[in-house]
């Protein structure tokens, strides 16, 4: 992993004195160097170490700063310079992490409870880990998939939590993001989170209660679609028998009919066969004849 830390000493010193408050001007000055067509911003009047801190921040990134006005409405005016490139690639947290054995620091100053208007959820909480999971395999994937925006990761035991460096639709992205990380075999899901980032590193405060189809990269609505409905097997009445039972019956029944009516047409024929055969019989029998003559001459003599 690239050990460059792109930031001075006492901007990561001013950084962990107040994380929350230092991390919504990082957002607002990567916001502003990002913006081809913006040449200057303007800062609301603070206190000395706030716009010392600006001051700061502003020389790490090639940009310059004026200290305007008296107090109480001493504010600084940003300007970009032709010296300026573009925003460093690592934040603030991450050049942080890396040199915090350097800077000595045991515990960040908690700032002050502020109320804040922003949606419950604030960043991703990603589950089901790929074992030994870094963050040179993580970062490509969340680049691909998000190739405007930019994400903190930070390593939270067996979980990473994703915070965005600005606002972000987490409804619009959530499936996309979900979709590049499971399609990669590196986690399991993707779930929205509500982040505490007052520390130095952030703390999980609430997470979705449940997968969605969005936390799980839609792969449940192509599941649910390849799923056939039930369909409740039909009964039959009883009694009732079908078009082709029916049918069947009666052909079956005809072809019986039919064959009892040609063996009676034979057996008639069979019984007229037998009784010529037996006149002709009797008609040859010796003796026929001669008395048949002699019955003829009697009533001729009578």
């Amino acid at each position: 992993m690239d050990e460059h830390v792109p930031y001075s000493t006492a901007t990561l010193t001013a950084y962990l004195d107040d994380v929350a408050w230092a991390h919504k001007q990082e957002e607002i000055i990567r916001l502003f160097a990002a913006d081809d067509e913006e040449k200057r911003y303007r800062f609301p009047p603070m206190k000395p170490r706030q716009r010392q801190f600006l001051h700061n921040l502003a020389e790490d990134f090639a940009l310059d700063t004026e200290s305007l006005d008296p107090e109480p409405h001493r504010h600084i005016m940003l300007f970009k310079t032709p010296r300026f490139v573009s925003a460093p690639m690592k934040t603030l947290a991450q050049a942080a992490r890396i040199r915090r054995g350097q800077l000595n620091i045991s515990a960040p100053v908690a700032s002050s409870v502020v109320e804040k208007k922003d949606p419950i959820y604030n960043g991703f909480v990603v589950r089901g880990l790929k074992f030994a999971l870094t963050e040179d395999e993580l970062r490509p994937i969340i680049k691909k998939a998000m190739p405007v925006s930019q994400m903190d990761i930070h390593f939270l035991g067996d979980e990473v939590a994703l915070l965005p460096q600005s606002k972000l639709d987490l409804n619009a992205i959530q499936p996309t993001l979900s979709t590049a990380i499971i399609a990669a075999d590196l986690a399991a899901n993707v779930l929205q989170a509500r982040l505490d980032t007052s520390s130095f590193e952030p703390r999980i405060l609430d997470v979705q209660t449940k997968s969605t189809a969005a936390s799980a990269g839609g792969w449940s609505q192509v599941a649910a679609a390849g799923r056939k409905p039930a369909v409740a097997p039909t009964t039959k009445a009883v009694g009732q028998r079908n078009v082709y039972t029916v049918l069947g019956s009666r052909v079956a029944e005809a072809k019986k009919k039919k064959m009892e009516n040609e063996n009676m047409f034979k057996s008639k024929e069979e019984i007229v066969d037998d009784w010529e055969a037996e006149m002709e019989k009797e008609d040859l029998r010796p003796g026929k004849h001669e008395s048949s003559g002699e019955e003829v001459a009697d009533r001729a003599e009578v």
